[in-house]
């Protein structure tokens, strides 16, 4: 009886931080307080270059729109996460639903109150985290900063984690409450083993705002600049 006991307490504590609640928004996790990033070298897509947060802060003149930002890794470190694809429950079709895997192009506008389903084309099944955060123009910010749910601009967070059973099932999901926060840009900060390797830019719109609009349409709202 004891040991059944011990197997309840771990299966509870394991349903509970995970991100999928049915219906009810991501449970939040966050980073211990003294974590710290500091940022070494940069890679864009499969270009490795020297960074510091001072080239950081000159992405807010050209960052787009789903587009991975790959950050803090040591030259020839490849990412964790070697693309994504986002799926939402709300606008546009299957084929704008459920794009390939990229690391540009992904899917980056939604609704608030949408469900958004994460999909990374990974080498580690666990322990990448994604955190969402109210825009930062200056991307430098998540690398000079200990990142946890006192963070100015801190949204939610959320365990990316992939079902041993079913490859098809999302890593997490979760929306933004409209009670909560407001439409407008957020970025999503990749990070693992407390370490961020990667930012990007998304747009979320008011409840209902864009559900009617076409996929044409959907894309040319992910072609814009922000404003």
């Amino acid at each position: 009886m004891k040991n059944i006991a011990i197997l309840l307490v771990a299966g509870l504590t394991t349903l509970s931080t995970a991100c999928f609640n049915n219906g009810a928004k991501a449970k939040t996790t966050n980073l211990s307080d003294d974590t710290t990033i500091n940022s070494e070298k940069s890679i864009d897509g499969n270009n490795v270059a020297n960074s510091t947060s001072a080239n950081l802060q000159e992405v807010k003149d050209t960052m787009v729109l789903g587009k991975l930002y790959f950050v803090n890794l040591k030259e020839g470190e490849q990412p964790v996460m070697t693309a994504l694809s986002l799926n939402g429950d709300r606008c546009g079709t299957g084929d704008f639903n459920h794009k390939p895997y990229a690391t540009e192009g992904i899917r980056s506008v939604f609704e608030l109150n949408e469900w958004i389903e994460f999909n990374p084309q990974a080498t580690a099944a666990s322990g990448i985290k994604v955190m969402v955060f109210k825009h930062q123009a200056d991307q430098g910010f998540y690398l000079k900063n200990s990142l946890n749910d006192e963070t100015p601009g801190y949204v939610l967070a959320c365990d990316l984690n992939k079902d041993p059973d079913d490859e098809t099932f999302p890593w997490g999901s979760f929306y933004l409450h409209p009670e909560e926060v407001n439409p407008g840009y957020y970025d999503f900060v990749f990070i693992y083993n407390n370490k961020v390797f990667a930012t990007m830019l998304t747009r979320f719109f008011q409840d209902k705002e864009i559900q009617e609009k076409s996929d044409s349409e959907l894309e040319k709202l992910m072609s814009e600049k922000r404003q």
